[in-house]
């Protein structure tokens, strides 16, 4: 595998653990105890990051519970027998029930954003306005909601990628230059990439404009308390209203429960734990589904993988060296379950929101129908498939949400810092 010299580079992690960022590993020895904010946020990844940050800048008590480690720039050294392990949920081995659809998600501080490619879109406008027109959400019009793109684009650095491609990248554009295939670059969030290729194993050079260098920093930075290697195993319901979040510490490795346990108490609580977390949060807990909503209607973006062009990750593994005999064979293929891998990076839906509260299980706002101080701040979100990658989206309407919350919590007249 390969390695880099990064030693010298300046850590932001470090620095702020350093000066005094709140930070409690449950996997370490402690007694039971109880902690107290304003806003309790399960999730520290696109949704879960951007949330903690908008509402300690806005002057709220902040409580941050990640079920993996905290890792940072020191901790990436391009190595899949470390990176899989430690920053994926299941090793990078989670699937579907039938085994068929292998599930990329992250599993540490920054979640997905840490271990993804940094690929940046807006939610596609048609998406939008068959959200407006089929489930009711009259503002989230492609209008709306520019000003939340906006604002994360510029927060996060997001721009067209202008630096020359790696091997691998300019390979495939001149094979689709070859092909008169059109091509362009994306829209990325870093800045000084050093165009390693090891995006999915964490950056070394602290080039990713994500949670774990700006989101949770801010956050701490501002007085906030991440919790790592916390499980969040149970909302505790009072009435229509979430009392408590209980929590306990896995073991070092992140895979097995630990014996420490911790309760936080909030004025409001945010699920941000992906579209399998999150739901997975909500059914544990037993919050009201009246209409067996929650958990439904999860979507994927499949993948299927070919390499070295042209060798197809496929049940035959056979490698061609001529084109027109690829053709054939993928032609051909049988396109059955665990016959032909398939992998997906994006997980959505789960726990939609809508004004109608037989089909979703938020409101517009994030506000979950029936538990009123509970708001969703993810992919979980989605009605539908967006058909495009989902962190832009889930950082604008995260933003979105968020900053409702902190409406809702501030005294009246009080201005975000």
């Amino acid at each position: 595998m390969a390695d880099t010299n990064h030693s010298s580079l300046p850590d932001p992690v470090r620095t702020g653990l350093a000066a005094g960022w709140k930070v409690i590993d449950l996997s370490t020895p402690g007694d039971a105890t109880t902690l107290e904010c304003d806003v309790a946020i399960v999730g520290s990844g696109a949704g879960g990051g951007v949330a903690a940050e908008t509402l300690a800048r806005a002057g709220l008590s902040v409580a941050i519970v990640e079920e993996g480690p905290l890792r940072s720039s020191s901790d990436f050294r391009m190595r899949e027998a470390e990176a899989y392990p430690d920053l994926y949920q299941e090793s990078a081995a989670r699937k579907t029930a039938d085994k068929a659809i292998n599930i990329l998600q992250g599993r540490c501080v920054g979640g997905g954003t840490t271990v993804n490619w940094t690929s940046s879109f807006r939610t596609p406008e048609r998406t939008l306005l068959h959200w407006v027109r089929q489930h009711g959400l009259a503002a989230y019009t492609p209008e709306s909601m520019a000003p939340w793109f906006e604002k994360m684009e510029a927060r996060l650095s997001i721009a067209p990628w202008r630096v020359p491609p790696n091997e691998n990248n300019a390979a495939l554009a001149k094979g689709a230059q070859a092909r008169g295939i059109s091509s362009g670059t994306i829209r990325r969030n870093v800045e000084g990439c050093a165009n390693l290729g090891y995006c999915g194993m964490g950056c070394p050079v602290n080039a990713k404009r994500a949670p774990l260098t700006v989101s949770i920093p801010e956050a701490l930075a501002r007085g906030a308390t991440l919790l790592t290697r916390a499980r969040a195993e149970r909302l505790v319901l009072a009435g229509d209203r979430v009392a408590a979040l209980e929590v306990r510490g896995m073991d070092a490795s992140g895979t097995a429960p630990g014996t420490r346990r911790l309760t936080v108490r909030a004025r409001a609580f945010v699920a941000a734990a992906g579209a399998i977390g999150t739901p997975g949060l909500l059914l544990r807990s037993g919050t009201p589904d009246p209409y067996g909503v929650v958990g439904k209607r999860t979507f994927l973006h499949p993948v299927v993988v070919s390499a070295a062009q042209v060798m197809l990750i496929h049940g035959d593994g056979t490698a061609y060296a001529v084109e027109q005999d690829a053709r054939r064979a993928i032609d051909a293929f049988a396109l059955a379950p665990l016959h032909t891998p398939v992998v997906s990076a994006h997980v959505m839906g789960g726990a939609p929101m809508g004004p109608d509260a037989r089909r979703a299980v938020v409101d517009p706002s994030g506000r979950h129908h029936r538990v009123g101080n509970l708001f969703v701040a993810d992919g979980s979100l989605f009605p539908t498939s967006i058909g495009a990658n989902p962190q832009l989206s889930i950082y604008a309407i995260a933003a979105r949400i968020a900053d409702g919350i902190a409406t809702d919590l501030l005294p009246a007249g009080a201005a975000a810092r």
